[in-house]
């Protein structure tokens, strides 16, 4: 009798239980970004913490993990405790460039849930105003003349800010030479110096802004608010879909379902706030929310994209 007792306020408590186990968020949530300060996905980061932690009710922390072109801090997710309070912040490269270029200590596809795209980062072909183009169709012909002698910049060999420029030289069929340096900073730099003649990255929109510089066309799936009149290079016939750069919130795999839709809900609530539009216009960003089917659907395309180039171009690491 006892034992029948038993077990039956067991099955009772069973559902409060589960709850206890799957209630989110019961503590803080530890937002790993896995570069060091300062960087785009930090400009992702802040301003969304801010308004994701009222909607939310719980403080967000950003951890900086930065190391091994973003592997350590994404591998602290992808060992995490799958209950949504660990959770890994990462830029178009992690999930679309890196398993093509690195070996990485996890596999993407098992050790991560893909949640929820959160922003978008339209790069630009940017040239120096010496160059003598003011329309794509200019730079194009003018490439083609001079096969080779003009020089753009990335913040490295085999990140997204090389890789979109070889998309663009590849369906432009023109030859461009690749000075890649360490980081975005400097690259942008020799550009304002010309030193180099282009840039693929919105770490030289700042130099457009103020007129030191010129944008010929974006690489978005539309046009720029800011930059209604450059347009972008699909329209031009000129780019594929799949290049432009985003990033999004992935959890470890095993999170529960129920989990993976509050975090996505309230991300979408999250981003419709105008101080996070406002906070991410800074570093050339804005929000642009996507989740479920649709968001794994774009990360599967976009590694198929960057897998082509990369294999026809060579390009590496450094």
């Amino acid at each position: 009798m006892w034992r029948v007792l038993g077990l039956l306020s067991w099955l009772v408590l069973l559902p409060a239980f589960a709850f206890a186990q799957t209630a989110w968020p019961n503590r803080p949530i530890s937002l790993i970004v896995p570069y060091p300060p300062g960087g785009s996905t930090d400009n992702v980061a802040r301003p969304l913490v801010q308004e994701w932690g009222k909607v939310l009710g719980q403080t967000v922390v950003i951890e900086n993990r930065g190391g091994a072109g973003g592997t350590i801090g994404a591998d602290l997710v992808a060992r995490a405790r799958p209950d949504g309070h660990t959770l890994l912040l990462f830029p178009t490269a992690i999930f679309t460039i890196s398993p093509h270029m690195m070996q990485l200590p996890y596999d993407v596809d098992r050790a991560f849930v893909p949640i929820a795209r959160v922003a978008a980062s339209d790069a630009f072909v940017i040239i120096h105003p010496s160059v003598p183009a003011r329309h794509i169709r200019d730079l194009v012909a003018l490439a083609k003349q001079r096969p080779g002698e003009l020089r753009f910049g990335s913040a490295g060999n085999g990140t997204i800010t090389q890789l979109q420029c070889e998309i663009f030289s590849e369906a432009a069929g023109i030859k461009l030479e690749h000075v890649p340096y360490r980081g975005s900073g400097q690259s942008f730099i020799d550009l304002l110096a010309g030193r180099i003649q282009m840039i693929c990255d919105p770490a030289a929109l700042p130099g457009v802004r103020d007129g030191r510089l010129i944008a010929l066309a974006s690489f978005g799936d539309k046009r720029h608010e800011e930059f209604k009149d450059v347009p972008t290079l699909m329209e031009l016939g000129l780019a594929e879909r799949g290049a432009m750069s985003w990033f999004g919130i992935a959890a470890p795999a095993g999170t529960p379902p129920d989990i993976q839709a509050r975090i996505a809900a309230s991300l979408e609530e999250s981003l419709r706030a105008p101080a996070v539009a406002s906070g991410m216009a800074i570093g050339g960003l804005r929000p642009a929310f996507e989740t479920g089917d649709t968001f794994t659907r774009r990360i599967r395309e976009d590694r198929a994209v960057f897998q082509g180039v990369i294999e026809r171009t060579g390009a590496r690491v450094n």
